[in-house]
């Protein structure tokens, strides 16, 4: 059966049977992403599109410009994906084209904007097991939060699931049944329940995983050092998302073990009859609708979990509860406060993307925008004399350099593609701009040339045309095909109309095709190093 497959369909089955069996496995094959067999049965209900076929296989694609929007529906359908892209030009390949996984996507480990609620958490939570003791661990990959919570029986497993609303549960193979964990656990994206090996939780496989990850020699200072419920819970989470997820997690950068001494916790019953959060049923009355004036997506996120997890210890209480009276006392400081933060986005989620390598020059001049508000904030806070205002104060740390470097790289409005210039401002760089200079100059060539062959051909409907695989051409009618030059060199025939291409017109080609790349080329450069910087 195999010696009948193309190259392509060889290096698909190979790729696809490396992954768990219920990852749909998009392929990208040119502009678009293909899905093959089982999975394009799957897919093609859920995307609203055709399902094809081609040597009887059932296929399906969609463009991979707008991979995002088509990847938020396969996620809200609780399907995980495994996006496979070209990691080589086609240029420099001398058989196919070398393709490797570069993520997979699952509910709880989504990171696009189309993908989430700008005011909720998207937790991927996971629950470990040891001896008498249990624990939960919860990461947002979208922001980077990482925490952890002990557990004193399943009961408070489900109440940690009601509080959390994760969208994914990670749970162990043995565990899973033996434990009766799997059938505790319910989420807010209907059971999405994974399975994982066993030997990735445990303590000592869990604990390596944990202070490699945090360049730690123990795991005192996360508290957890001997805890082999909460290192393995927490350990297991993190090898699963950047070893079976190949996804990015280095700006995960602390795990904090949150203490029931510290906090309130608060069970599945009492949330819902306190109405504290939205829930089916509640009529749209609920506390968080009354409460939520924040101005940010942090600030929305922030104030959810201050409801679910409200402080325990007094000074805590009496700290927040003095600032809150100050904002409402001096209506001033707080009309400045709120305009302070009408301009910050969601910088949490940005720098996931951008620290990921996938954030866009948008994304840039957002960060950028937002951290231009920073000493405002400072300067605001500094002023007053109540602890937490002061603490703020501390913990705001202006960057005026990362701020300067993106408003003089970026231009005021980028395109979305960061690939195809038109991202790096005029003036960054000299040898950019006169490669830019060279390419407009050269278009600018190209339509004084029609019509100075229009005129001395005498072939009025004469045009100079482009495509990606000829290049740039001389397009004549049928009609006057008679009247071309003898210099003009056949390059194709069409129904009607030849294609013609000269000496002159090449050389020409040659300067503003490859100007344009290598701007293009050097643009992309420019760009990639400052995403890196400001990650």
């Amino acid at each position: 059966m195999s010696e009948t497959l193309t190259p392509m369909m060889r290096q698909y089955r190979r790729i696809k049977s490396e992954l768990p069996g219920d990852v749909v496995l998009f392929f990208r094959l040119g502009d678009f992403y293909e899905m093959f067999f089982d999975d394009a049965k799957r897919a093609a209900p859920v995307l609203d599109i055709a399902l094809t076929k081609r040597n009887n296989v059932p296929m399906c694609g969609v463009p991979h410009h707008a991979l995002e929007s088509y990847l938020a529906k396969m996620v809200r359908a609780g399907l995980k994906v495994a996006i496979c892209d070209q990691v080589e030009e086609a240029s420099a390949s001398k058989g196919i084209v070398r393709r490797e996984v570069e993520r997979i996507v699952t509910p709880g480990t989504v990171t696009g904007e189309e993908q989430l609620s700008s005011s909720e958490n998207n937790f991927l939570l996971s629950v470990y097991k040891s001896g008498e003791s249990a624990a939960v661990a919860l990461m947002d990959l979208s922001t980077g939060l990482f925490f952890g919570e002990e557990l004193s029986d399943v009961s408070q497993l489900r109440d940690a699931v009601a509080r959390h609303a994760p969208s994914e549960c990670l749970v162990t193979e043995e565990q899973a049944e033996k434990e009766g964990l799997a059938a505790a656990i319910r989420t807010s994206a209907g059971d999405q329940v994974t399975l994982c090996e066993d030997w990735t939780f445990e303590y000592d496989t869990a604990r390596d995983t944990l202070v490699r990850h945090f360049g730690m020699q123990s795991l005192e200072g996360l508290g957890c050092e001997g805890n082999a419920a909460v290192a393995g819970a927490a350990g297991g989470l993190l090898y699963h998302v950047r070893d079976g997820l190949r996804r990015n997690v280095d700006h995960v950068r602390s795990f904090s073990l949150r203490s029931t001494g510290d906090r309130m916790v608060l069970d599945e019953t009492t949330i819902k009859n306190l109405n504290l959060i939205p829930t089916q049923g509640d009529g749209g009355a609920n506390l968080l609708k009354v409460l939520d004036a924040t101005k940010t997506a942090m600030g929305a996120r922030k104030l959810r979990q201050w409801l679910l997890v409200p402080p325990a210890r007094i000074n805590e209480i009496n700290n927040r509860h003095d600032a809150v009276q100050k904002f409402f006392d001096d209506r001033g400081l707080l009309a400045d406060l709120r305009a302070a933060c009408a301009d910050v986005r969601d910088i949490e989620r940005l720098i996931t993307r951008i620290a990921a390598g996938g954030g866009n020059a948008r994304d840039l001049r957002a960060v950028g925008r937002s951290l231009a508000n920073v000493p405002a904030l400072k300067t605001l806070f500094a002023a007053e004399k109540l602890p937490l205002l002061k603490e703020l104060s501390g913990a705001l740390v202006p960057l005026p350099e990362i701020v300067d470097l993106i408003e003089r790289t970026i231009v005021e409005e980028p395109p979305l593609a960061v690939k195809e210039g038109g991202v790096i401002a005029e003036g960054v760089s000299p040898e950019l701009d006169e490669l830019r200079e060279i390419a407009v100059s050269g278009r600018k060539w190209l339509a004084e040339f029609q019509v100075r062959e229009q005129e001395r051909t005498g072939i009025k409907n004469l045009k100079v045309r482009h495509n990606k695989v000829h290049g740039y051409y001389i397009e004549i009618s049928k009609g006057q095909v008679e009247n071309a030059p003898e210099e003009y060199e056949r390059r194709q025939t069409l129904v009607n109309a030849e294609r013609f291409i000269t000496p002159e017109l090449k050389e020409y080609e040659n300067k503003i095709v490859g100007a344009s790349d290598k701007a293009n080329a050097m643009e992309y450069e420019m760009f990639a190093e400052l995403r890196d910087k400001v990650a």
